[in-house]
């Protein structure tokens, strides 16, 4: 079964990261460099050193043994520190990983506005006949729950947005995260406090029943240097969505 994490950076995600970039691998240190906001860098960064703390801890070994590359569709490999499938996503001050023994796919999404023109372009009717039904104040909701499933499903399979955001049916994979069959796909979401969506795509024997939600501390002897994970809380999943 994956499991699932959400790192909530809090006031870390404004601060500065240099003292932690050692402990990245070249590649993450060139694309963090890339960046001009603080913001944007320590999402990258915390991404990178999250995901290889929890390989590090499913496997057994150090942090500074696991190897994170990418095949030739971008997604996420570990070259060294086990076998395992992963998949990361990072948006407003939340990291979202997924470690598993089988292929998984996460996505995370800051509460916004909905941009309806987009769930017109790539939603399926179905789909968007659930956010003409729901009320205004809860269309962003469903909205980016919808969001998180199809971005989820395309990381799942590595194919990315050249499959084609509409080929993905979230009503379908919510209803196999309930009663489908265990070779099935499958879906479920996860509310964070600030209304942010995490969304897990997954076959369903695979599919967690619960994320685990950590924060980031100072700590005098940390993962990475004076930096720590601390886990606060279970995340449980949302209802089932239904038209």
């Amino acid at each position: 079964m994956a499991e699932i994490c959400v790192l909530c950076l809090g006031d870390w995600l404004e601060r500065d990261v240099s003292p932690y970039l050692p402990y990245a691998s070249a590649e993450r240190r060139e694309h963090v460099a890339r960046f001009r906001h603080a913001s944007d860098k320590s999402r990258s960064l915390w991404a990178e050193l999250f995901l290889r703390w929890r390989i590090a801890h499913a496997a057994g070994i150090a942090p500074s043994a696991v190897e994170i590359g990418h095949d030739e569709r971008g997604k996420p490999v570990v070259w060294k520190g086990g076998a395992f499938s992963v998949s990361l996503s990072h948006s407003g001050g939340y990291v979202a990983i997924a470690v598993g023994h089988e292929a998984v796919g996460v996505d995370v999404e800051k509460a916004r506005k909905a941009p309806l023109a987009v769930a017109d372009r790539w939603f399926c009717p179905e789909e968007k006949e659930s956010l003409r039904r729901v009320s205004e104040p809860e269309r962003a909701r469903v909205f980016f729950r919808f969001w998180t499933l199809k971005e989820a499903a395309l990381k799942y399979t590595g194919e990315g947005l050249s499959r084609g955001l509409e080929t993905v049916d979230c009503l379908a994979l919510s209803e196999a995260a309930r009663a489908g069959a265990d070779g099935a796909l499958a879906g479920r979401n996860f509310s964070l406090a600030d209304g942010a969506i995490v969304g897990v795509v997954a076959h369903r024997k695979d599919l967690p029943e619960s994320a685990r939600l950590f924060t980031l501390t100072v700590a005098r002897t940390g993962i990475y240097g004076d930096a720590d994970f601390a886990e606060s809380e279970a995340l449980l999943p949302m209802e089932t969505i239904t038209i």
